[in-house]
């Protein structure tokens, strides 16, 4: 048996490592990290962070080195098919929310917080793939397939949306979202057609056969991906994955989706772009939990292992970010020890509250992207251009963009 540390956390992700960092450097509180990779992998495409992501980032350290490895931007750009702007929302402003937004590799996110966990003395221990929890009156066990075993006194899962810890809370599957995602990623700024000159960037297109973004991905922004989120029928496991693989039939895919009747741009983008670079990436969802916290309060889920739905709103990683640094000023309360239980459920109770709105944001994303008849989506555009004309460039969103997780504390 080894030694007890005060918290194990299970994934190695972006939410758990960011959770180890707060309760180190703001709270001198010691945790484990336990990994299922055999050793750090880089995997993902590339991600927005929106003020709120970042500006947990900038609490744990590494902001200033991810932000030189990404775009950050203010304006985010929305138009038709037909080149017709229907506005800008300000995504990211150091005037109102002190940070831009950032488009950048989810590795170099991982990178950082892992590099930043090493030169804070943080252990990670990789290979870690959990088979069990036991949950005691002080204590949790956690079982690992290699057969090894530990205690601590709480586990956090941040293991993601096929979380292990979760099956330790409640009994639940993960269920597809009815929509996914392909993304293309590297593609040289100066090497699209001219009419990207009619089209500033970061840009959301939207027409009836549904949905592109373009976004710059580094520093200078001579770099951009391209992607599109679209409804599609639901597979097994191994569809999905052969159908991943099958690069011939993503591209066809997007092909299908944006043709003449899409800037010339976009055409070029998915009839040229290298089809063995494209990501298909299908969205499943978490169904909504009654609790976020074991019955003894030992056992506590963050980020996707939480809550995973579908990225469409650009704050997936954001709310493992707020969830993470929400947490550890909750578990560093100086009342914690006596009052563990109250605390942790006055946390739930706060970050499921915000999740909700969260959601209904990212399913009217969804729904303005889908792609529909002629005169539906003329009725979307509308929509979307009668909102700016209303509620300005922030779009009424300070409340999502403004989150300050530090805050937490005015809810004890």
């Amino acid at each position: 048996m080894s030694e007890i540390p005060y918290l194990a956390i299970v994934g190695g992700g972006i939410a758990g490592p960011a959770l180890a960092l707060s309760l180190k450097k703001h709270h001198g509180i010691s945790s484990t990290v336990y990994e299922l990779q055999p050793k750090y992998d880089v995997r993902g495409v590339n991600i927005t962070l929106a003020p709120n992501a970042v500006r947990v980032l900038q609490h744990v350290g590494v902001y200033d080195t991810v932000r030189t490895q990404g775009y950050s931007y203010e304006n985010l750009h929305m138009s038709n098919a037909r080149s017709q702007a229907l506005g800008t929302l300000l995504q990211g402003s150091p005037k109102h929310f002190n940070f831009a937004s950032l488009r950048v590799h989810r590795a170099i996110v991982q990178k950082a917080l892992l590099d930043e966990l090493k030169a804070q003395g943080i252990p990670v221990v990789f290979g870690k793939k959990l088979v069990k929890l036991n949950e005691g009156k002080e204590f949790v066990e956690l079982e690992f397939a290699d057969g090894t075993t530990t205690r601590a006194s709480f586990v956090i899962g941040a293991d993601g949306v096929h979380s292990r810890v979760r099956d330790a809370i409640m009994d639940t599957e993960t269920s597809y979202s009815g929509f996914m995602g392909i993304i293309g990623m590297g593609v040289k700024r100066d090497s699209l057609h001219k009419s990207a000159a009619q089209t500033p960037l970061p840009s959301f297109i939207f027409g009836g056969r549904g949905f592109v973004a373009v976004m710059p991905s580094d520093y200078k922004g001579t770099v951009v991906d391209f992607f599109s989120t679209m409804p599609y029928p639901a597979r097994s496991r191994k569809e999905w994955d052969e159908l991943a693989s099958d690069k011939t039939k993503v591209q066809e895919i997007l092909q299908q989706r944006f043709g003449d009747q899409w800037p010339k741009f976009i055409c070029d983008i998915t009839m040229e772009y290298d089809k063995e670079g494209l990501y298909l990436l299908p969205f499943f969802e978490v169904p909504p939990l009654e609790r976020w916290t074991s019955i003894k309060r030992r056992v506590i889920l963050i980020g996707d292992s939480a809550h995973a739905f579908t990225p469409q709103g650009g704050q997936g990683a954001a709310m493992g970010l707020e969830d993470a640094e929400t947490l550890s000023h909750t578990l560093a309360h100086p009342d914690f020890a006596s009052d563990y239980m109250r605390l942790l459920g006055a946390w739930e109770r706060h970050r499921s509250d915000r999740l909700r709105l969260v959601k209904d944001f990212t399913d009217l994303n969804g729904r303005l992207r889908t792609p529909d008849t002629a005169l539906v989506q003329w009725i979307k555009e509308m929509l979307i251009w009668s909102r700016f004309k209303w509620t300005g460039q922030l779009g009424n969103l300070e409340w999502l963009h403004g989150y300050n997780a530090e805050d937490i504390v005015r809810v004890f």
